[in-house]
């Protein structure tokens, strides 16, 4: 029943029926016929202040019309029934009027015009305080955002006072809430309470309405929206659309905002009496509390936020998916031209027709996957990789790796044998081992190496390396370089053709 006394008293005090409609929860037609019959009788707050509840509900109520002769031959329609029907996403007074003549010609029946539907069909709402249905549409949206205030635990074993965050979500049509607490804002605990909310509502709305977080939205402008890549594919995985408040604009959340400040009375209030150790024992006490705020009696008209969605809105949300989303990250790699791609220090092969271009990494727990655009080209197990090995797929290699591409080991090779033999048979043995593509980086530094200490030192280091060893690494090359730099330019082209050398004839060819 509307609050006629503080619908006259808002009104005493200047404030706008638009804002005294939002602050006492009825519809604006209530607000008008309650100014207007007061005015119409002349009385004020202070009068109807000694006026006991029935005789000023008879007095503000809303009259029951009489019908008239047409009328007693229309054809009534189920206003209880159609107000729920209206709660469903995309269903409007228009559709339910034109399913209701549908019937009535059905079964020959007179019915009304549009107008008198509807005009008989707001009275209703309004009556039975169903403003909500007016302003909201069942299971559309759900609002999402952080509470101000934080909250705490107890560390078990070291007794310290832990600080942590509060995810709070609410459904605007029936006011149904959810609450979690987090260790932190960052993104994976973002994206999880979003993955919990959706299983406490057992279904998934069609519209996501976040704040403009760096976790939800990386830029929000008149001009350009721009979603973080792991959220956005969290709903499309979920079949929802993400959109964000427009920025500086708080009555578009004004209902999160409500329900975080009732939350945050009911909840975090009665937690204080809580010692909980750990974040699992606060949630598992925030549930029990979450569900006694969801169940607490509306004071202004029948039902709970519970009831309400339980009732009217349970129904409307779309089904959860059978998999539930896998957190992931994203990266923007390029492919070297040894067909590999770089994560965490480790070489994992791609296909070799997308050397040279960038590939957007999707990063999850224990595996790796490359896309190109809109389409997935492969998949690696990211599981005990050492830094500095390769994962290599033989599929993905050039058939003819020695000659294919800008770079290759025919290249290197040859550029190798232009600085010294010694640094040929070096590059050579390098391209012995496994797939030549692995040792294109580390070649590629070698031969640079002649840029800084000159061809004839790095020819000298390749031979001493090749003293110690067959197959010579970078490693051992640089620390001959600069620990014997002026040893290494002194010795002559004779002394090369020792050890692990071949003779003059090879390098004739």
């Amino acid at each position: 029943m509307p609050n006629y006394l503080e619908i006259l008293r808002l009104n005493e005090l200047s404030f706008s029926q638009r804002k005294i409609s939002d602050m006492v929860g009825s519809g604006r037609p209530v607000i008008k016929r309650t100014i207007d019959t007061a005015g119409q009788h002349k009385l004020t707050y202070k009068e109807l202040s000694d006026w006991d509840a029935d005789r000023i509900d008879t007095l503000f109520g809303p009259k029951q019309s009489k019908p008239t002769q047409r009328d007693m031959h229309y054809t009534l329609p189920d206003y209880a029934a159609l107000s729920k029907s209206l709660a469903q996403p995309g269903v409007t007074m228009q559709l339910l009027w034109e399913e209701y003549v549908d019937m009535c010609r059905h079964n020959g029946q007179p019915y009304y015009r549009l107008t008198q539907f509807k005009k008989y069909f707001n009275d209703y709402l309004s009556q039975k305080s169903f403003t909500h249905v007016m302003k909201h549409k069942a299971g559309e949206r759900v609002e999402v955002d952080w509470a101000g205030t934080k909250i705490r635990w107890i560390d078990p074993d070291t007794g310290e006072v832990i600080h942590g965050y509060l995810f709070v979500a609410v459904l605007p049509f029936s006011g149904y809430g959810f609450a979690m607490g987090c260790h932190d804002m960052k993104q994976p605990s973002w994206i999880n309470a979003h993955l919990q909310m959706f299983e406490y509502f057992q279904g998934v709305p069609t519209v996501l309405v976040p704040d403009n977080l760096k976790t939800g939205v990386t830029k929000h402008t008149r001009t350009m929206l721009k979603i973080n890549e792991t959220y956005e594919s969290m709903a499309n995985h979920y079949h929802t659309i993400i959109l964000p408040t427009r920025v500086r604009k708080p009555k578009d959340k004004a209902t999160v905002e409500n329900t975080v400040k009732s939350l945050t009375t009911h909840i975090i209030a009665r937690m204080r009496n809580y010692q909980c150790f750990g974040l699992d024992d606060y949630n598992d006490y925030l549930r029990k509390e979450l569900n006694r705020f969801n169940q607490k009696p509306f004071q202004k008209k029948p039902g709970s936020r519970f009831s309400m969605f339980n009732d009217m809105e349970r129904t409307a949300l779309q089904s959860l998916p059978t998999v539930p989303f896998e957190y992931c990250e994203y990266k923007t790699v390029k492919v070297y031209n040894n067909s590999h791609i770089s994560y965490q220090k480790h070489q994992y092969s791609v296909p070799y027709q997308y050397i040279g271009q960038s590939l957007r990494l999707k990063i999850y727990g224990e595996k790796i996957q490359a896309w190109h655009q809109d389409r997935m080209l492969c998949e690696h197990e990211t599981l005990n990789k050492i830094p500095g090995g390769y994962t290599t797929v033989i599929e993905h290699l050039p058939k003819n790796s020695a000659t294919h591409g800008e770079w290759n080991s025919q290249r290197y090779l040859k550029w190798a044998r232009h600085i010294g033999p010694n640094v040929h048979l070096v590059v050579e043995n390098m391209f012995s081992d496994g797939p030549e593509q692995k040792h294109y980086k580390r070649v590629h530094a070698l031969l640079k190496l002649a840029d800084t200490h000159s061809d004839s030192a790095l020819n000298a280091a390749c031979h001493h390396a090749l003293e110690r060893t067959s197959h010579p690494g970078y490693r051992l090359i640089t620390q001959l370089l600069n620990t014997g730099t002026s040893h290494l330019k002194s010795s002559t082209p004779e002394s090369t053709e020792q050890s692990f050398l071949r003779g003059a004839d090879y390098y004739e060819q």
